[in-house]
């Protein structure tokens, strides 16, 4: 039986939350314009219904229907401000989404008092306009299915009830006939949001999916950090961005010492092993603003920005005291690493700084390895370690 593993069930759960941030806030954006559509057809209604109903209750229903509105604009705009993430549009869509609720329940309970007593054709039409904002609202509130359907029950369910109440079949035919339409839209409801919410999920799923294969192209896989391709991207901007400002850049190139013997004597496990120790290492020991990398093999780079050689020299001693330091232990088995480095710095220039590192990185090795040797201070650079 597979498990999911707990950054799966993490990344889920956090496509959920953005799934829910992103359907609330199409709710509110496709709720805009019923704002004022509402309004607008809730005097159209008190209109018609003027000289079948009584005056009063119509201008009270109307008054609410309007503060209701005006709720829901001020809730509308303090959550267009307040969308910065998911959580944050998540906590301000509950107040607007309990304000369209409460709508349509002024909709829905309203059309009990307002509905003409006495006259046929003024129920008729009331109904007719009832059965016509559920469904708006069921366009409109699609995208939460959980509103939508509250919003439609809320409008019709109580109007349907009073019909169910009267004793014609004129008045039974209208129940039914909206019963059927609750039934119909409720199905349609379910339909339209579960391929909406799909259709969200893939699209989270293959943003989350391009993220990982793009990282997971710039990241060296054994060791976590940047890869050749990567550094030299990374490294290509932050040199373009000192020559502009002006500032110092230096680069340190460093090779493991013996790593060919560790695996022959230890196996490619512990050389594993000592990569992934070494790019911990790199990682705790530089700036996040500093670009690290593997080049291949057992030699990795740095590249320093606003970094004087000096200090370039500094960091790299630091580092291979660190290394030299922090044995590797497997199984019972511990062995200390030494590392090779070489300084650069002068030129804004990869193709520059790389090989004049790499050169006295070399020359490091003749020298008897376990040491920095800055570029420029031996007469001449060897060719092979």
């Amino acid at each position: 039986m597979e498990h999911e593993l707990p950054q799966d069930r993490n990344a889920t759960r956090c496509i959920d939350t953005l799934v829910k941030s992103d359907k609330l806030r199409l709710l509110v954006q496709q709720s805009y314009l019923g704002l004022f559509v509402s309004l607008a057809v809730s005097i159209l209604l008190c209109w018609v219904l003027w000289d079948y109903t009584d005056t009063t209750i119509l201008l009270n229903w109307l008054g609410i229907m309007f503060l209701s509105t005006l709720t829901r604009l001020y809730l509308y705009l303090v959550h267009f401000r307040n969308q910065s993430d998911a959580q944050a549009t998540l906590q301000h869509a509950r107040p607007y989404v309990a304000a369209l609720i409460a709508s349509t329940l002024i909709w829905g309970i309203g059309a009990l008092f307002i509905m003409p007593q006495g006259s046929l054709l003024g129920q008729v039409f009331t109904m007719f306009i009832l059965i016509g904002m559920a469904g708006g609202v069921l366009a409109t509130y699609s995208a939460h299915r959980s509103t939508a359907i509250a919003g439609m029950l809320s409008i019709l369910l109580p109007s349907t009830l009073w019909l169910y109440s009267q004793p014609d079949k004129l008045h039974l035919g209208m129940a039914i006939g909206a019963t059927i339409f609750i039934v119909i839209t409720l199905r349609g409801a379910k339909i339209l949001s579960d391929a909406m919410h799909r259709n969200f999920h893939l699209g989270y799923e293959l943003q989350q999916a391009y993220e990982e294969a793009d990282t997971l192209s710039k990241t060296d896989a054994l060791t976590g950090i940047s890869n050749r391709r990567s550094f030299f991207e990374c490294g290509a901007q932050i040199i373009s961005y000192c020559e502009r400002n002006g500032l110092p850049l230096s680069t340190i190139v460093m090779d493991v010492d013996h790593f060919k013997c560790i695996n022959d004597t230890h196996g490619h496990h512990f050389g594993d092993i000592t990569l992934r120790q070494i790019g911990r290492i790199l990682e705790a020991e530089f700036r996040k603003s500093d670009v690290i990398g593997r080049l291949g093999g057992e030699e990795f780079a740095i590249l320093l920005p606003h970094t004087t050689l000096e200090e370039a020299q500094e960091l790299a001693e630091k580092l291979r005291h660190t290394i030299a330091a922090t044995p590797i232990i497997v199984q019972e088995k511990q062995m200390s690493i030494t590392v090779s480095i070489g300084v650069a710095s002068g030129a804004y220039d990869l193709g520059t700084l790389l090989p004049r590192a790499d050169a006295a990185m070399y020359q490091a090795k003749t020298e008897g390895r376990n040491r920095t040797v800055i570029a420029g201070q031996f007469k001449e650079a060897p060719t092979a370690a």
